[in-house]
């Protein structure tokens, strides 16, 4: 009876240990599977905002192409319009060239018919210029012409007479001296204007149309001699007369 009970105590010993045992491994496994749960949970939670950073990113991806594409193409028309703008600038270039080369002969062949009267066409820094054989010069101050000036300009109004399209301008200079008290003129600009003016009412006088000729005034401003000598001061005291800048009616009129 004894041994039964001693056997009996033993086994519920050994119940008992295995017990303990058996909770202790359950509370690790448990505490391993809280942990592993809250891992999944702080991973899927990642996870989550890595897609929503992903699709922000796509978005803005997607957004900035959009962006980029309509500069590219806005870029692309800019540039098409400029290289249009670019060609017709060049296609007016070479129109202008060609009509000022036509004018050029068409005013050469105008005046060659006067070669033996001393009329000439010269060009000068781009500008053409109508030379007579004596060049319309004055004495300090003054807007006389002399004998042979007149001379020259009978002969240019008679080329005017005979050429009703050609226009010209007339342009006065003077030296750089200063109107002395007293003087008919103002200033020198007065003085270059008149000169030009002169010369314009005498070539009317001769049957040249008013509508054929216009008048400026360079004062002192365009010299072509020295003002220092008295040489380049009379070179200076001058007008020229050349085509009028303004040739749309000259080329009409031509067409």
């Amino acid at each position: 009876m004894r041994l039964i009970v001693k056997l009996l105590i033993f086994t519920l010993a050994i119940g008992s240990l295995q017990s303990c045992v058996s909770k202790k491994k359950y509370d690790e496994l448990a505490a391993a599977k809280e942990a592993t749960d809250q891992a999944l949970a702080e991973t899927q939670s990642q996870l989550k905002t890595l897609e929503e950073e992903k699709a922000a990113l796509e978005a803005d991806f997607e957004s900035t192409k959009a962006d980029l594409n309509g500069k590219i193409s806005d870029l692309e028309g800019k540039m098409s319009g400029m290289e249009s703008q670019m060609s017709q600038m060049k296609e007016k270039l070479n129109m202008t060239e060609k009509e000022l080369n036509a004018l050029k002969e068409e005013i050469n062949g105008i005046f060659g018919a006067y070669a033996n009267s001393g009329l000439k066409m010269e060009e000068r820094d781009g500008s053409l210029y109508v030379v007579t054989s004596n060049p319309v010069q004055y004495r300090s101050g003054s807007t006389a012409l002399s004998a042979d000036e007149r001379s020259a300009l009978e002969e240019l109004a008679m080329t005017l007479k005979n050429n009703p399209k050609l226009q010209l301008m007339v342009v006065g200079h003077t030296d750089d001296q200063k109107m002395v008290e007293g003087a008919a003129y103002r200033d020198n600009w007065d003085l270059s204007v008149a000169r030009a003016n002169r010369v314009v009412r005498y070539l009317i006088s001769k049957g040249a149309s008013p509508a054929q000729l216009t008048i400026a005034g360079r004062g002192e401003s365009m010299p072509v001699g020295d003002n220092e000598t008295a040489e380049g001061r009379q070179e200076n005291r001058r007008t020229v007369i050349q085509p009028n800048p303004n040739l749309g009616g000259l080329m009409k009129a031509g067409n």
